[in-house]
């Protein structure tokens, strides 16, 4: 039985197209939220002479949470009640007269990014979970670790037209990324046979310029995501990366790179820049997205180039501003330039750093 509002009955009838192969589907019980004792007739009406019932109230609003709690509690003096903590990921059940018991639920139920994504209404294209070049990419990660490294690669791809990669003589310090890409075209890194290792259909630098200058940092993420994954073993249970629901008359946005871990959702923002109010303004829009989708729970990371030697913008002072000016403290992490090299090892302790 779900009760519901006029304006949640689109929500309702999602949760029961989700839980449907184990439920056998639902009832919708639809209450005003603005008349007590609607509420209490409506849900009394069906709680009264059954033998077994309980009532979560997770997520109602305070006059539904109150008054369906007391509908049950005098039609069922054996009922059970429950709500979701989402701080500590627990579950609290109590009956009447007795004291609540806390159960640890973190891990308990497993929902894949597209089953989360249906039940706001949209759908998920295919996932891609294999990073592009990740060898190229932890040169690159490298690079960016190091103030000058950083420069010289920015100062590269500012040229006006990417016609060869970097001369180790002129570039000493993107010597590194040469050396990947190198390897991993078999000594045979020339402008095109770079440019369709990072896309097929592209056959020049040029093409490569967007994913140089930043998008190689997803990849890079998503591949210290997968390492974590193998060191810790069971750290998570779906992920994937440029992930861009769709539903119609909604508006699209884009997770970067998201994991799901249990039923809670990490999804990590990724610039690679190193101005504070960039990665703020990147922050930003990644904590309202997750927010919208997981709730309370979800969690939000930030990877970028900040440096730590720097008292206002470096990955702390960030987080700090960050989590004092938006309430949310515990909620966000928010990784340098100095993190990068060791990525998955960081990553890994975010995670499990959760309830």
């Amino acid at each position: 039985y779900l009760v519901h509002t006029a304006e949640t009955a689109e929500i309702a009838d999602r949760l029961i197209a989700a839980l449907g192969s184990q439920t056998g589907g639902g009832t919708k019980i639809q209450v005003d939220e603005a008349k007590s004792d609607d509420i209490v007739a409506k849900v009394a009406e069906h709680a009264k002479g059954k033998q077994d019932v309980g009532l979560n109230y997770t997520g109602g609003t305070k006059t539904m949470a109150v008054y369906a709690y007391r509908a049950v509690e005098r039609a069922c003096p054996n009922a059970v009640f429950s709500y979701l903590n989402a701080q500590t990921l627990s579950l609290f059940i109590e009956r009447q007269g007795s004291q609540a018991q806390e159960f640890p639920v973190a891990r308990a139920c497993t929902l894949s990014l597209s089953e989360l994504l249906a039940l706001h209404g949209y759908s998920l294209p295919q996932v891609r979970q294999t990073p592009v070049q990740p060898e190229v990419c932890q040169a690159l990660a490298n690079i960016h670790s190091d103030p000058q490294g950083f420069s010289q690669w920015r100062d590269w791809c500012g040229q006006q037209l990417l016609q060869s990669l970097p001369d180790p003589a002129q570039c000493p310090r993107l010597k590194g990324v040469v050396d990947a890409f190198q390897r991993v075209l078999g000594g045979n890194a020339t402008p095109q046979q770079v440019a369709s290792s990072l896309n097929p259909q592209w056959t020049n630098l040029d093409q490569c310029r967007k994913w140089f200058i930043g998008d190689w940092l997803e990849e890079y993420t998503l591949w210290a995501c997968l390492q974590a994954q193998s060191q810790a073993q069971n750290l998570f249970d779906d992920f994937g990366i440029d992930l861009q629901p769709q539903g119609p008359n909604r508006r699209r946005f884009q997770f970067d790179v998201a994991v799901m871990r249990g039923y809670q959702l990490f999804a990590i923002s990724c610039i690679a820049s190193d101005r504070k109010e960039k990665c703020k303004e990147h922050l930003f829009e990644a904590y309202i997205r997750a927010h919208q989708m997981g709730g309370d729970e979800a969690r939000v990371g930030l990877v970028c180039c900040a440096p730590s030697n720097n008292p206002d913008s470096n990955p702390a002072a960030i987080q700090g501003e960050i989590e004092e000016s938006w309430d949310a403290r515990g909620k966000v992490r928010v990784f340098g330039a100095e993190h990068l090299p060791d990525l998955p090892d960081h990553l890994r302790d975010w995670f499990d750093s959760q309830p």
